[in-house]
């Protein structure tokens, strides 16, 4: 699993009944008549844990998170959602055989996780959806993430950095979609105009499905995937005015590679969602190296071997 593509887990223990806070405490005060029970609070406080994990009813606790898109491709413009803290429950989805061969965990994970009925996540645009998953996995592991090893690129010195992932940021939205949720850009090379949209969860699962039963195509004896056309079909929705998808196919099998790298660029570039940039110190020279985190399944499973 070390070296897949990631796969987005905890590692609690399981089956084991809370005992109510306070339960059996007869005598509440000291000789002195002072009141020395503990509260909630102050146990929560001590042991520096969220009070709601402490409550007689033991209610898992929420947190109320700012999409990046902002609401707008959303047809209540829903700006926010409300997310539940990962717990042993969310272990079982992580570590199900069946779901990770499937390829669905992150999928059945957002689900659980998300407790707003008006905005599921698979209407959610993927980079709102990945930012979640980020905020997700911090209130179930915390906010360290140590990825494996990287190499300094000044000294070569290779090191294991710890990422502080509180330190990633928002990616917001900054230009907005036209009344269509559709955006228009000239490609430099062949100067063809198109309009398109940005990919959500429901695009992702079909692209996946799409790209399982296709396969990829045969050349030369070796499969090669059809990922990045096929996710080109479903993002561009017009070609110089023309929006029949038999049309925009045939201009997608032409593109220059030039034009392709180019429209990949400017989506990432304009898409909301969570910038993955991090200052990496090289702790043998100092060195400073400015670079996307790696994201591997060390994510959600840290006690994966190497």
């Amino acid at each position: 699993m070390a070296n897949e593509p990631i796969v987005l887990g905890g590692n609690a223990e399981r089956n084991q009944k809370p005992t109510p806070i306070n339960q059996g405490a007869s005598n509440p005060s000291n000789d002195s008549g002072v009141n020395t029970e503990k509260t909630t609070k102050d146990i929560a406080k001590e042991h520096n844990i969220p009070e709601q994990y402490l409550e007689t009813e033991f209610q898992v606790p929420t947190e109320t998170v700012e999409l990046p898109s902002k609401g707008v491709f959303y047809p209540n413009n829903k700006s926010s959602v409300t997310i539940k803290y990962l717990t042993a429950e969310e272990d079982d989805i992580l570590y199900s055989g069946d779901l990770i061969k499937s390829g669905k965990v992150l999928d059945v994970l957002l689900d659980k996780a998300v407790m707003d009925k008006d905005l599921r996540p698979e209407d959610m645009l993927s980079g709102d959806r990945n930012f979640l998953l980020i905020e997700m996995r911090k209130t179930g592991l915390g906010n360290e993430y140590v990825p494996g090893e990287i190499q300094c690129p000044s000294c070569g010195q290779v090191h294991e950095p710890t990422i502080d992932l509180d330190k990633l940021k928002a990616k917001s939205l900054e230009i907005a979609p036209d009344s269509m949720g559709e955006y228009d850009v000239q490609l430099p090379l062949i100067k063809a105009n198109i309009k398109f949209r940005f990919l959500n969860g429901k695009d992702e699962k079909r692209l996946s499905k799409t790209n399982d039963t296709k396969g990829g195509k045969n050349t030369g004896g070796i499969k090669v995937s059809k990922l990045i056309t096929e996710k080109y079909l479903m993002q561009i929705m017009e070609v110089n005015g023309n929006r029949d998808k038999l049309y925009i196919k045939k201009f997608i099998g032409i593109m220059p590679m030039k034009d392709s790298a180019f429209f990949r660029e400017y989506v990432r570039r304009i898409e909301p969602g969570l910038d993955l940039s991090y200052d990496f110190e090289c702790p043998s020279c100092g060195h400073i190296d400015n670079r996307d985190i790696p994201v591997t399944p060390k994510l959600f499973y840290p006690d994966l071997e190497k």
